[in-house]
């Protein structure tokens, strides 16, 4: 049978930072979810498990630390928390401590031990990419407040220093050239290609009769560049990820647009994901729904062409008493749904994607000025 290879990637609402557990369970069966835990304990092959929930793994940046003996449950789950700190990426978690109280505990109080599983769109996805006919195998490679360079390696981050450099001197322009430290974890990109790499050869070996050759990144990021990126500094950092990824053996670029997540500078990542697959032959915009999901407090009769419709209310925890900002269970099964219309476009009929209608207004106005 044929079976794509598809990995999730980006920050929080891509890891899934809801405060509610899932209620929904998704009906998948004949897609499976790539835990990388037992290749980095020693075993020679990662696991394929049946996808649903939990959805991801905690990927701890010191394997001895986090599983020596002392630092394990009866289960052989890590008690090692603080996930901004301690992993280079994890799973989809919630928040909740009270519904009552509307209260919630931070995230960095978990570990692989007592976290909660939490929605997130990856098996959202999957089940709907099942429903609509196709198989799949998947791996969630994501964590809440990063930028775009935690996936860039230290050749990466050079190679945007050039660009930089040279889009500065052909456009008289004074754009930072190089990316600090501070948002780079070290080690963390350079493990992104291990889990890939080892994905797509143990994929090979679990899956042998089956055809593989679409190799798929999902990318739903951009939050945490709003207000410290320009359209031009952000898709020049999106042309070099993607560059690496096909190294890696990816096949095809798929961007969930991002949302407005506090900042209104978040239209410059919108403009630059809009350049970006533009610009690419072989990557796609899935859907513009995540950038149509009211954001608790926010002003958007300025924002919206268009009120949102039903359908986009109460995407967000937020609109039920919470504090936490973050796309749930809702908002993971209106971008699954959208997005999944399009993969099968793309990857079945080989069209291009058919998208929702720009509702944002400032972009808008600038497809009408263009």
């Amino acid at each position: 049978m044929k079976r794509e290879l598809f990995v999730f990637a980006g920050q929080s609402n891509m890891m899934g930072a809801a405060v509610y557990m899932p209620k929904h369970t998704p009906k998948i069966s004949r897609s499976y979810e790539y835990k990388h835990k037992p290749r980095r304990l020693g075993a020679a092959r990662g696991e394929f498990v049946p996808g649903g929930y939990p959805a991801g793994e905690f990927s701890y940046k010191d394997i001895a630390r986090a599983y020596a003996s002392d630092m394990c449950d009866g289960a052989g789950n890590s008690i090692l928390a603080d996930f901004r700190h301690n992993t280079y990426f994890c799973p989809a978690m919630c928040s909740i401590l009270s519904d009552e109280k509307k209260t919630e505990q931070p995230f960095a109080v978990f570990s692989e031990a007592t976290a909660q599983p939490g929605a997130t769109l990856a098996p959202l996805l999957v089940e709907e990419y099942e429903r609509a006919g196709g198989a799949c195998a998947y791996a969630h490679i994501a964590k809440g407040a990063v930028r775009v360079s935690h996936y860039f390696t230290d050749d990466m981050a050079l190679e945007y220093t050039r660009r930089m450099a040279a889009y500065n001197r052909q456009n008289g322009t004074q754009y930072q050239e190089t990316i600090s430290p501070v948002y780079r974890m070290k080690g963390a990109a350079d493990y992104f290609f291990e889990k890939c790499a080892d994905f797509f050869a143990d994929a090979t070996h679990r899956f042998s009769d089956d055809e593989l050759s679409e190799r798929c990144f999902f990318w739903l990021q951009g939050e945490g560049d709003a207000a410290r990126s320009s359209a031009v500094e952000y898709e020049i950092a999106l042309d070099i990820l993607w560059q690496e990824l096909k190294k890696c053996g990816f096949t095809r670029f798929f961007c969930i647009r991002v949302g407005f997540f506090g900042k209104p500078e978040v239209i410059e990542i919108m403009l630059a994901q809009e350049r970006f697959v533009k610009a690419h032959d072989d990557a796609f915009m899935l859907t513009r729904v995540g950038s149509y999901l009211p954001f608790k407090g926010h002003n958007d009769s300025d924002w919206f062409v268009s009120p949102p419709t039903a359908e986009y209310q109460n995407c967000r925890d937020s609109f039920f008493g919470f504090q936490n900002q973050h796309i749930n269970e809702k908002g993971f099964s209106v971008i699954a749904a959208h997005a999944t219309k399009n993969l099968c476009r793309v990857l079945w009929e080989g069209k291009e994607p058919l998208l929702e209608p720009e509702n944002v207004r400032s972009l808008k106005e600038g497809e009408k000025a263009t």
